[in-house]
């Protein structure tokens, strides 16, 4: 009988990673979580209270916590996992508002200005301009386009979140930017300072 003698090649060694405590997790995540969630419900107490129930909902998960990545890389295992957990949170919170329609201030009344009027009209004009463009698009490519912008998560961290392959996920944000240029090519080619 054979034995086989192993030994670690120095440039292969990796660091070894340490598992997060359930204390480290709103330190190192609690921005992210509540900017995805403002960005979802507007930003306010409802979006702060859905970030405080994705934490609640990680630490009864907590055995399911992937471990951090061993090196920098673009891929946070623990980000994209929470980001699963804040998407369903978001849902159920629209679901609530659909049940429990409640009279909302309007943009207007609750924006503070800051600049000229006639700079801040047109930037609100090309923002709701946008935001109808954007609501056109089914939900899957919003949610891509969202995670990809504004969160600048990779495609591995959305593909986790949405359960897809990372080469599904750049389809489906290759299709979004098309479908969003498309729709709104008339009017932000028109309106071009």
């Amino acid at each position: 009988m054979t034995t086989r003698t192993t030994f670690a090649l120095p440039w292969r060694r990796t660091r070894a990673v340490e598992r997060l405590t359930p204390g480290e997790l709103p330190t190192r995540y609690l921005a992210t979580v509540v900017r995805y969630t403002s960005a979802r419900l507007g930003p306010g107490a409802e979006a702060e209270d859905v970030a405080a129930e994705v934490f609640a909902a990680a630490f009864a998960s907590w055995k399911h916590c992937p471990t951090p990545a061993a090196e920098a890389t673009d891929h946070d295992p623990v980000r994209a996992w929470l980001f699963g957990i804040a998407r369903r949170k978001v849902v159920d919170a629209l679901r609530r508002r659909q049940r429990h329609p409640e009279s909302e201030l309007s943009e207007a009344q609750t924006k503070i200005g800051a600049g000229s009027p006639e700079l801040e009209l047109l930037g609100d004009e090309a923002l709701g301009q946008l935001k109808a463009v954007l609501a056109t698009l089914p939900e899957d490519q919003r949610e891509a386009l969202r995670l990809k912008y504004v969160e600048e998560l990779s495609l591995v961290e959305i593909g986790i979140i949405l359960r897809r392959s990372p080469a599904a996920v750049g389809q489906l944000l290759h299709r979004a930017r098309a479908a969003a240029r498309a729709k709104g090519s008339a009017y932000f080619e028109e309106t071009e300072l």
